[in-house]
């Protein structure tokens, strides 16, 4: 008997880069007592994906991780949100996708956390006064 499957043709988002010397995500959730269900389809190479989890650590928020490399079949239910592209991480929020490959200020305003504000990045210490 042969196996059927389909072959799905995978796109990696373009923010997600590898970088090994950072290692991957734990598999270990950050499950606590929330009010909402927050769920990241993520893949453990990616650097988006780990600095999303580093965020929600350090804000205390609980959430649940699907490693699309773990568990492949997700790949189908990312690729339908992203309309056809497996860019991680996919967030949800009680099952409503809310952000794709956010940044830390997206992620700020997803979440309801205030900011430190910016010290400028270089433009910023180019200023001259």
């Amino acid at each position: 008997m042969t196996d059927h499957t389909p072959e799905l043709e995978v796109q990696i988002g373009d923010a997600c880069e590898i970088d090994p010397a950072a290692g991957p995500i734990e598999q270990q959730d950050n499950i606590g007592e929330s009010d909402r269900d927050v769920l990241l389809y993520v893949n453990a190479w990616c650097g988006d994906c780990r600095r999303a989890v580093r965020f929600l650590d350090e804000h205390e928020i609980p959430y649940r991780t699907i490693d699309l490399d773990e568990q492949p079949e997700a790949a189908e239910i990312v690729i339908s949100l992203n309309r056809g592209s497996r860019s991680v991480p996919t967030i949800l929020i009680d099952g409503e996708h809310v952000a794709t490959e956010p940044s830390r200020a997206e992620l700020a305003s997803i979440f309801g956390v205030e900011q430190a504000p910016s010290s400028g990045g270089v433009l910023g210490r180019l200023r001259r006064t």
